[in-house]
């Protein structure tokens, strides 16, 4: 019942991007058709790989009888498409759901009833593998960013259930090399900040917002929450003298700010996992982005040659006050060749591929 209210009032004070649906495209994927539950930057960018439409609690029967999909998608979603599912796929205290909810169940009864394959993307674990895991239990097909948690979905799952690792990728139509422009040497932050959760996220970015200060490199920073109201409470941001707040950005649009900031920061939510890293990490690669990242094992395996891996504040203050007067060859080079790598190995093609494959379709 609050959770409901909480969504309703949320829909009045914040504007959910819309995104393409059924479009004609052209690709390995083009004619393959999605029906999905997701947050934004998954549709977005699925929405130029494959032909999708967004299911909601009124119209999945719907989009099931009529489109025919070749495939139901559903990602560990907390929002969905313009917020419909907000409350409705992750576990909730019961002062904000009083009964479980019970729509995805029904969506995945219906799409079995129509030989309709369901499958679901855990793209948060394994931080968040207990929130969603009544969920992922109805499904044809799990798929987990974690490769950790594969042995706890095995204890879950019954046993004719196939789980697979499906690492974060990142769609290059948004997010692609063409040269550097950096007209900015600052660094730029792309996100959120918890204040209540993600403990040892929250250190680090903490610690490299106080190392700008401290190497006199201006700090600009994109908040994801801006317009919402939790803005205020539990996403607020610290505040830093040389930490300049601004609007979110449009998804699409990130590039540019990656692209003409001299230093772009990621951190890993989930720093014990070897195959669990954040989709801006790959963006900002894929960019041409200097990033400056935490450390983890997944970032050992696949990234640490293309970026700068901070484990102390005295480390991040020597490499901003070398970056204010602009980066070196080696920088450039490395930047470089991280857009190479992960243009040839991270892609959402790639990632589609390994799902159809797995799936069957």
């Amino acid at each position: 019942m609050v959770g409901r209210v909480i969504r309703k009032i949320g829909s009045l004070y914040y504007n959910h991007p819309m995104v393409p649906e059924d479009a004609e495209l052209a690709g390995p994927f083009a004619r393959l058709k999605v029906a999905l539950v997701a947050d934004h930057f998954t549709t977005d960018c699925l929405s130029v790989e494959c032909r999708i439409k967004n299911l909601t609690p009124s119209n999945y029967r719907e989009v099931l009888d009529s489109w025919r999909p070749d495939l139901v998608f559903v990602e560990s979603a907390f929002h969905g498409a313009q917020g419909s599912w907000r409350y409705e796929l992750a576990k909730q205290p019961r002062w904000l759901r009083l009964t479980p909810p019970q729509d995805i169940f029904r969506l995945v009864e219906h799409a079995r009833s129509r030989g309709i394959p369901t499958v679901f993307w855990n793209k948060d674990d394994g931080a968040f593998f207990d929130a969603f895991i009544d969920v992922a239990k109805v499904f044809d097909f799990v798929f987990t960013t974690d490769e950790a948690c594969l042995k706890r979905y095995r204890g879950e799952l019954p046993p004719a259930v196939p789980v697979n690792v499906l690492m974060m990728p990142y769609q290059p139509h948004f997010h692609t090399f063409d040269g550097f422009h950096f007209r900015h040497h600052a660094a730029c932050f792309m996100g959120s900040y918890y204040r209540r959760i993600l403990n040892e996220r929250r250190r680090f970015l903490d610690m490299v917002f106080g190392a700008t200060d401290q190497a006199g490199m201006k700090l600009h920073v994109f908040d994801r929450n801006h317009g919402r109201l939790s803005s205020f409470m539990e996403f607020r941001f610290p505040r830093h003298g040389h930490l300049k707040l601004h609007p979110r950005v449009a998804h699409r649009d990130t590039a540019h700010v990656y692209k003409s900031h001299v230093i772009s920061l990621n951190v890993n939510s989930v720093t014990g996992s070897s195959t669990m890293i954040s989709r801006r990490l790959l963006e900002i690669l894929a960019c041409g982005g200097i990033a400056v990242t935490n450390g983890s094992p997944a970032v050992d395996a696949y990234f640490k040659d293309f970026c700068h891996v901070i484990e102390t504040c005295e480390q991040a203050i020597e490499l901003f006050a070398r970056m204010t007067h602009g980066p070196s060859t080696e920088d450039l080079q490395r930047a470089e060749a991280g857009a190479r790598y992960v243009e040839r190995q991270h892609s959402w093609a790639h990632r589609l591929e390994e799902l159809c494959a797995v799936v069957g379709v």
